[in-house]
């Protein structure tokens, strides 16, 4: 778990807790920053690099069964009307045999939408910090009725550059979401 002094916009562990970390800086100077705030359920390091590739490239359901409790505890303690899982494309879900991210609340129960789609773009990890912050919006809502006026609460496995979530927020925000915010397992 993630103690106190975590960013309090997006939960990345800082020596100066409550403070706005350089990502979130800059992402709020930009005007691109359409996430009102993550939280992150543990911090991302070797070992959990490490977890993550057996889960989502492996399929290992006993390694995301472990984050369970914990994504249920900050699912309950975040205001939302609409819970979404990070989409990942039809040609990744292909590649993979699975969507990551909704494995992850179907193993917590936690009910879920996926309205959110997402176009195919080449992985985040290939990419740099650079190319990843400097990307074309690649997420679009496929049903707008279901997120227009609503508190929509966005999940996803790793927080890295924040890109990836900031797009998707943009998304929804674009379609008439009234708000978005995102809880991750790994920031």
């Amino acid at each position: 778990m993630i103690g106190a002094d975590v960013c309090r916009k997006c939960g990345r562990p800082q020596d100066i807790g409550g403070e706005l970390c350089p990502d979130c800086e800059r992402w709020t100077e930009s005007g691109a920053d359409h996430l009102a705030k993550n939280i992150a359920c543990f911090a991302y390091n070797d070992f959990a690099k490490e977890l993550m590739a057996l889960y989502k490239y492996r399929g290992d359901y006993a390694i995301a069964a472990v984050f369970s409790e914990e994504l249920i505890k900050s699912w309950s303690a975040i205001t939302k009307e609409v819970t979404i899982p990070l989409p990942i494309s039809a040609e990744r879900r292909t590649e993979r045999g699975f969507n990551q991210t909704e494995g992850l609340l179907k193993l917590a129960k936690i009910p879920f939408t996926t309205q959110l789609k997402r176009e195919h773009t080449e992985k985040q990890s290939k990419k740099t910090r650079k190319e990843r912050i400097d990307q074309e919006q690649y997420f679009f809502v496929e049903e707008q009725a279901t997120v227009v006026s609503k508190e929509v609460l966005l999940i996803d496995d790793i927080y890295t550059t924040g890109a990836t979530l900031h797009l998707a927020a943009e998304a929804l925000v674009s379609a008439g979401a009234k708000s978005v915010s995102s809880i991750t397992i790994f920031r």
